[in-house]
């Protein structure tokens, strides 16, 4: 089971301080020179679509601009490191009705017909492989989802739809796609729960990914490992007031080792970044010792 960091143009680049970094990019403008400009390439690479933006931004890119930016990271990164590119869905977010809920999965579907023309017009590398992105609202519309999918020729599967679902919820639909899909072939998109982590160690799911060190971070806190928990800086003006923190922890992370008062420091964004950094190392070390606990690693 892989864990890969979500990336966008404004966070830290993980993979020049981790050389087993996996990484997600989402392939929306802002984040089209990004892999240029890092020391080190990351391990694996998933390239997302970038849904969400798109959704918010309708009409303004056609499907086979948004496979160019995605083809241009492909193009930054080195062609010996396994790549994913996952078409584009379209999310459920802000879906009420059934038949709102029920289109969005046709165009995804619809989207990931037309994906797999495009890219037997591309020529893509070897090391690129095609995503599918399982999108429903119930099992039914999932089941039928896969069904089309694997229809289509798709081998890999991205399961989507996960962020507005209670923790118990998403561990239901992990266990029921895996007992279609297989374990192997599926990726779990944007989950960050250490019990959903623990149960996707328990499936050998394949992959997941997860922004939840940067984004813990933007709001002034720090995750230490061994046990996994999350502090508050004392300084901020965060309303959650347990588990403040006023000075750091004993940590061997790559910030900490160089000045461990950096990841407290609430003055600029730049510390944020590497407050993110160490929230990545402790999540990662936690992650590792789930696998363990599980027998995975």
């Amino acid at each position: 089971m892989e864990f890969y960091i979500s990336w966008s143009h404004s966070d830290a680049v993980f993979c020049d301080y981790f050389d087993d970094c996996c990484m997600l990019i989402s392939a929306v403008p802002d984040n089209k020179y990004g892999i240029k400009k890092f020391r080190k390439k990351p391990k694996k690479l998933i390239i997302d679509s970038g849904a969400l933006y798109y959704s918010k931004n309708p009409g303004k890119y056609k499907l086979r601009d948004i496979l160019d930016f995605q083809k241009y990271i492909i193009d930054s990164a080195p062609s010996n490191i396994p790549i994913k590119l996952v078409h584009l869905d379209e999310p459920l977010l802000n879906k009420n009705t059934l038949s709102e809920k029920f289109s969005s999965v046709e165009k995804t579907l619809f989207n990931a017909y037309e994906y797999l023309h495009l890219m037997n017009e591309s020529n893509l590398p070897k090391n690129v492989s095609l995503m599918g992105v399982i999108q429903g609202f119930d099992m039914p519309s999932t089941n039928y989802c896969i069904h089309e999918l694997k229809k289509m020729g798709f081998k890999n599967f991205g399961l989507g739809s996960m962020l507005t679902r209670p923790p118990a919820e998403q561990v239901k639909y992990m266990k029921a796609v895996t007992e279609i899909v297989g374990p192997d072939h599926l990726h779990i998109f944007g989950v960050t729960g250490i019990q959903q982590i623990k149960e996707m160690a328990k499936l050998n799911i394949s992959s997941f990914d997860s922004s939840r060190p940067t984004m813990v971070a933007a709001f002034h806190q720090v995750f230490y490992s061994n046990p996994f928990r999350t502090y508050v800086i004392s300084e901020s003006k965060v309303k959650r007031r347990n588990f403040l923190i006023s000075k750091p922890l004993s940590c061997q992370c790559p910030v900490c080792i160089d000045d461990p008062g950096d990841i407290l420091n609430i003055a600029h964004r730049d510390y944020m970044k590497l407050r993110s950094i160490h929230n990545y190392y402790h999540l990662a070390k936690t992650i590792d010792e789930i696998k363990i606990n599980e027998g995975v690693i």
